[in-house]
C-alpha cells in the first residue's frame, strides 16, 4: 500500500511539472505575438532564449516518464496518465517552437502585409482561446473542455486561410514587400500549428480519461 501511495504521489507531482511546462509555453506563445504584432524586437530575444528552458524540462519530464514506466509498471489510468504526459510535452514543445519560429520572424524584420494585421490578430487571439482551454481540460481532466478544443480547431484553419487569403491580395496588388509576405505567411502557418498543438494536447486528455483515441474530427477512432 505504501509503495502505491508512493507511487501515485510522483504521478500527481509529474502532473504538476506538466502543468509549470503549460505555463512557461503560454509564456513564449505570449510573448511571440507580441514581439510580431507588436514589432517588439527586445521580447523577440527574451522568447528565443527562454526555449532553452522549455527544451530542458522537456527533456526531464520525458525522462521521469520512462522511469515511471520501467519502474512501475503501470496499468490502466495510471499507464494512460504516463503515456499521455509524454505525449503532451512533445505538443507543448512544438507549440514552444512555433513560437520561436514567430520570433525570429520579428528579429529579421517582419511586417504586415496591407490591411493584414487584423486577420493575423484574429487568428492569434483564436489559438490563444484554444491554447487556454486545452491547458485547463488538460489540468482539470475536464474532457468536455476538450472536446469544445477539438471543434475549435477547424474554425482555426478557416482563419488560417482567410489571413493567407488576404497576404497573397496584398502581395498581387503591391501593397506589400515580397519579404513582409513571406514572413506574415510563415507566421501564420506556425499560428495555425499552434492551435493544431493544443488540439492534440486537448485529444490526449481525453485517452488519458476515457482511454479514447479521437480522429480530427472529434470522432473515436
Amino acid at each position: 500500500m505504501e509503495t502505491r501511495a508512493h507511487f501515485h504521489a510522483e504521478l500527481e507531482a509529474l502532473k504538476g511539472r506538466v502543468t509549470a511546462l503549460c505555463g512557461l509555453v503560454e509564456d513564449s506563445r505570449q510573448g511571440a505575438v507580441a514581439a510580431y504584432l507588436g514589432r517588439d524586437l527586445g521580447m523577440a530575444k527574451q522568447v528565443i532564449e527562454a526555449d532553452r528552458v522549455i527544451n530542458q524540462q522537456t527533456c526531464d519530464i520525458d525522462d521521469a516518464c520512462l522511469k515511471l514506466l520501467a519502474l512501475e509498471q503501470p496499468v490502466a489510468l495510471d499507464l494512460r496518465r504516463i503515456v499521455g504526459y509524454a505525449r503532451a510535452v512533445i505538443n507543448l514543445e512544438r507549440l514552444a517552437d512555433e513560437a520561436v519560429n514567430i520570433a525570429e520572424g520579428a528579429l529579421a524584420g517582419a511586417g504586415l502585409p496591407g490591411d493584414c494585421d487584423g486577420t493575423l490578430q484574429r487568428l492569434s487571439e483564436h489559438v490563444a482561446a484554444m491554447y487556454a482551454l486545452a491547458a485547463r481540460s488538460f489540468v482539470g481532466d475536464d474532457v468536455d473542455a476538450a472536446m469544445e478544443v477539438c471543434r475549435l480547431d477547424e474554425q482555426a484553419r478557416e482563419l488560417a486561410v482567410a489571413a493567407m487569403r488576404c497576404i497573397t491580395q496584398s502581395l498581387s496588388q503591391c501593397q506589400a514587400s515580397p519579404e513582409d509576405g513571406v514572413r506574415a505567411i510563415l507566421a501564420c502557418r506556425s499560428f495555425e500549428r499552434m492551435a493544431a498543438h493544443a488540439a492534440n494536447i486537448a485529444e490526449i486528455l481525453v485517452f488519458i480519461v476515457k482511454g479514447v483515441v479521437l480522429s480530427q474530427k472529434c470522432q473515436p477512432r
